[in-house]
């Protein structure tokens, strides 16, 4: 929209706009279409399926507003303009004559915005249609501004001699007009467009990242209640070889400690991370069962300083590991062995390690698969696990590794961030940060 004022004597044709060089399209346009948030959708009821996105309209006080203010930088212009040519204006004159055309679209704005998205000029297989409603409704909104605009200079200045029949002067503006204040129509439409289509790309990315977080828990959830059958397993076959050997009194005393062990993995079924004392627990109910079974020959230490005790550590992280070194370095040897549970905070970095002095690992492929009750490299369900898990939970500010000691044996190593759980945690609703 062009500002308007009144044209000088020498000029040809009265009440028309003017200035060639007035501006072309609000700058500040694309604010008017500032909208309410969006109301939250309905679930889905096919799984991973986006519904679409349905934007509201703008709120019409800031419409309004917007318009109001490109009205005001009209009226400003012109009077910088008039006093510029050493012919001053009131500025409330320039104001009167330029804020009509300005709250015209702020009317057209709602109307604007329907037909775009019911005609959409931009995309679809419909798009040569939605371009020419488009086109021709931008005509008739320049059309009707061009109509408020003279009336509004005919009530202000009244109908001077030079000027022509209304018709003629509406002919006139329109064709001067069109070109620069068409793009108003147009400018509105692409706001609109870029702000819906903005908002339904947020809310796709947001959707794929809940699908992701749901994926990974889901499959962190897979590989524990994967392990935990397996830890069952392995204590009733150890309660099934007690009882063969008529070891009775034993069987009971493991079964007991299995009730606890059930008892304490049920309390943390829905955590996926606990305190690291929290997990000793664990590790030492477990070990007593294995002390019934290997009895001397089983040599066990416990070497965690105090500060890293309220770590957060995964769920069920250190039985595997535990399992693992007796299974293959103190069971195959008739004379047993020695087992270390150790942790120690480095920077950031908490470090679990479970080391064993039975063989190494060149000599533990070759022992017979009867023997571990796993695969050639003894890299069975447990350990497996431990290391999906790891890498599910902290991606690459986790590790996991099973390598020889330096005094011998072999270390299975778990890097795991440090963070502290809350000081009220108690298991079930998973670790807090402080």
């Amino acid at each position: 929209m062009n500002p308007r004022w009144s044209r000088p004597a020498h000029a040809a044709g009265a009440g028309g706009p003017v200035d060639p060089a007035g501006p072309v399209g609000p700058a500040g346009s694309a604010g008017a279409l500032e909208a309410e948030p969006t109301r939250a959708q309905p679930a889905s009821p096919v799984p991973g399926a986006a519904r679409p996105l349905e934007s509201p309209y703008p709120r019409w006080w800031v419409v309004l507003a917007i318009w109001a203010g490109w009205g005001l930088v009209l009226a400003t212009q012109v009077d910088v303009y008039v006093r510029m040519g050493g012919k001053p204006m009131p500025f409330l004159t320039a104001f009167r004559l330029n804020m009509p055309g300005a709250l015209v679209w702020a009317l057209f704005t709602p109307a604007i915005i329907w037909l775009g998205r019911r005609f959409p000029p931009f995309e679809g297989s419909h798009w040569r249609r939605g371009l020419a409603v488009n086109l021709c409704a931008s005509a008739v909104a320049v059309l009707l501004e061009v109509l408020v605009v003279l009336l509004n200079q005919r009530v202000m200045r009244g109908v001077a001699p030079s000027q022509g029949p209304l018709l003629v002067e509406i002919a006139r503006s329109f064709v001067w007009w069109f070109p620069s204040d068409g793009l108003l129509y147009w400018a509105v439409l692409a706001v609109d467009y870029g702000v819906r289509h903005y908002r339904t790309l947020r809310a796709r990315e947001l959707r794929a990242s809940q699908l992701e977080a749901q994926l990974a828990e889901a499959r962190i959830e897979a590989l524990k209640m994967q392990l935990q059958p397996h830890f069952l397993f392995n204590a009733l076959h150890t309660i099934g070889q007690l009882i063969r050997t008529r070891q009775h009194d034993a069987a009971v005393a493991v079964v007991a400690g299995l009730g606890d062990l059930l008892r304490r993995v049920l309390d943390g079924a829905t955590a996926q991370e606990v305190p690291l004392k929290q997990e000793l627990e664990f590790i030492t109910s477990y070990l007593e069962i294995e002390r019934i079974r290997f009895g001397d020959r089983l040599a066990v230490r416990v070497d965690v300083p105090e500060e890293t005790l309220d770590a957060r550590v995964p769920h069920l992280i250190l039985q595997p590991l535990v399992e693992n070194a007796i299974r293959h370095g103190i069971a195959p040897r008739v004379s047993g062995g020695s087992v270390c549970v150790s942790a120690w905070r480095v920077g950031r970095a908490l470090h679990l390690a479970v080391w064993d002095d039975g063989s190494r690992l060149g000599e533990r492929v070759a022992a017979p698969r009867a023997e571990t009750g796993q695969g050639s490299e003894g890299r069975g369900v447990g350990l497996a696990n431990t290391s999906a898990r790891v890498r599910q939970l902290y991606g690459d500010a986790g590790s996991f590794e099973i390598v020889d000691g330096t005094d011998g044996g072999v270390v299975a190593h778990v890097v795991v961030p440090f963070r502290l759980a809350a000081a009220d945690w108690h298991g079930a609703g998973g670790a807090k940060e402080p």
